[in-house]
């Protein structure tokens, strides 16, 4: 049997935004009224679940988990969904009720929209599904039925048993986004997720866990003969950051700032991109992208080095105590040659002065006028030096820091995440 389906990922991303844009509006899906915020919240449990039994390879699973998300917010983009995994259950295991089931959602989808944009997939799949169903054996699901049915008629109710979910007993389905998640019920041993379990009526203890994850342990109430699903969502456990280097250093993780050099305690980071700087008035900014994983122990020596500007700083701030040094040798000479002057002058105020002594004050007086005014020159370039290495002191910042740098993109692949809202959906990983 040739297979005509795209690459499941791409199916599940389609599917979501559709589902999201009918719990959106309502009046583009089939509902006559807009689904209530509880129900909304239970399809999108069953369409969780279904897309992770979907990638799993649990088809009947996840057909039957597109059904019941439609029951609940009734969409053709389900019935597209749950035809293609009914499909995949004949490839892969094949069985007359999967082969008429895949064959009646085609053409519901088809039927109740006809612009669809999966319609080539549709029609193709038909042609490659139906001349299979004419070698079953048994009676035409489109023949007459009940002596005076038309095949119109037939058909209709094959569509509309198709559509229905089928009836499987008290069940629950549980399944989580994380990879290798492993599940538990009612103390039992953990077995890989996504996972159908047949209980009874009633309450249940669920424990989900994964390795690098928070285990998560919850009650379901299991409701008689309906299938109730849980999409476990697990918190991450953070990686560590301890950073030492340059004492007194402010940490930032993407922006924020966490803590101060050396670190006293390890800095939790969630698993991921992030961009670690570390920062000091006057010195280097220290920054660095890491990619970290849960758990991971990561350890930064953050030895910042002294900025060019912070060097001209001291090398100004020196120059103007100097100055300043000199200032003070200088008017003390002047201070000196002063008071000699002013000794002379006073003998000179009692008694003549003899030539030599004139001499002497003329001389004193001259040396302190230009003590003195080397004194005021040198005290203010001292005081511009010191202001000006201040400024340079004190305005000596960091550079900002920059934006957390975005993750490059993944290469194309199969592999997806997917979530559904009320207002909309997302996707992450690789298509």
């Amino acid at each position: 049997m040739r297979a005509t389906a795209r690459p499941s990922g791409l199916l599940l991303l389609w599917a979501s935004s559709t589902l999201a844009a009918a719990l959106v509006a309502p009046g583009a899906a089939l509902a006559d009224a807009p689904p209530t915020p509880a129900q909304a919240a239970h399809a999108e449990s069953f369409f969780n679940a279904g897309a992770q039994a979907y990638e799993a390879g649990q088809y009947q699973v996840a057909a039957e988990a597109f059904l019941e998300a439609h029951e609940l917010v009734p969409s053709p983009s389900l019935l597209f969904s749950a035809a293609q995994a009914f499909r995949r259950q004949v490839l892969t295991q094949p069985s007359p009720d999967a082969l008429r089931r895949a064959i009646a959602l085609y053409r519901e989808y088809l039927r109740l929209d006809p612009k669809a944009v999966r319609r080539e997939e549709a029609v193709a799949a038909l042609a490659s599904l139906v001349p299979l169903e004419a070698r079953l054996p048994g009676e035409d699901p489109a023949a007459a039925a009940d002596g005076g049915t038309t095949a119109a008629d037939g058909a209709q109710r094959g569509a509309a048993a198709a559509v229905t979910p089928a009836a499987g007993g008290t069940r629950l389905l549980l399944s989580s986004p994380v990879e290798g998640a492993r599940v538990s019920v009612d103390g039992q041993p953990f077995v890989p997720a996504p996972l159908v379990a047949p209980v009874a009526p009633g309450a249940h203890r669920v424990r989900v866990q994964a390795a690098g994850h928070h285990e998560e342990e919850l009650t379901v109430i299991a409701v008689a003969g309906e299938l109730m699903p849980r999409h476990v969502v697990l918190r991450p456990k953070p990686a560590q950051l301890h950073v030492t280097g340059t004492g007194g250093a402010r940490v930032a993780v993407d922006g924020q700032v966490r803590a101060t050099v050396p670190t006293t305690a390890a800095i939790a980071v969630e698993p991921g991109v992030h961009v670690v700087e570390v920062s000091l008035p006057g010195h280097e900014l220290y920054r660095r992208e890491l990619r970290v994983a849960h758990e991971q122990a990561v350890r930064l020596d953050a030895d910042l080095r002294m900025t060019s500007q912070r060097l001209a700083a001291w090398t100004v701030l020196g120059a103007g105590a100097a100055g300043a040094a000199a200032t003070g040798v200088l008017a003390g000479l002047a201070l000196v040659r002063q008071g000699e002057a002013v000794d002379l002058r006073d003998r000179k105020d009692a008694t003549s002065l003899t030539p030599s002594e004139r001499d002497r004050y003329n001389a004193a007086v001259d040396a302190r006028d230009g003590l003195g005014a080397a004194a005021a020159v040198a005290g203010g370039v001292s005081f511009l030096a010191i202001a000006v290495g201040f400024r340079l002191f004190v305005f000596d910042e960091p550079k900002a820091a920059a934006a957390p740098a975005a993750p490059p993109p993944k290469a194309p692949g199969v592999e997806a995440d997917f979530t559904v809202g009320l207002l909309g959906a997302g996707v992450r990983g690789r298509f």
